[in-house]
């Protein structure tokens, strides 16, 4: 808001906007949003496990989906 010299409300709707034509673009090239669960083979939330911790947790994963342990 500051960098951009934007009221609050200003600021709100222009994220909005921006989100929306993000979600768009994506739907439009890959046809589906995002955010939709059903294309989401895995997903991690890193601050949970750091970034070396999720590392790891990865690596074991694909050694199990894999075989390779």
């Amino acid at each position: 808001m500051e960098e951009l010299h934007l009221e609050e409300d200003v600021a709100k709707k222009m994220i909005k906007a921006v989100d929306e034509a993000r979600d768009n673009y994506h739907m439009h090239y890959a046809g589906f949003l995002p955010n939709d669960q059903r294309f989401k083979e895995i997903m991690i939330d890193s601050s949970m496990l750091g970034t070396e911790g999720t590392a790891d947790y990865l690596v074991e994963a694909v050694k199990r989906r894999f075989g390779l342990e």
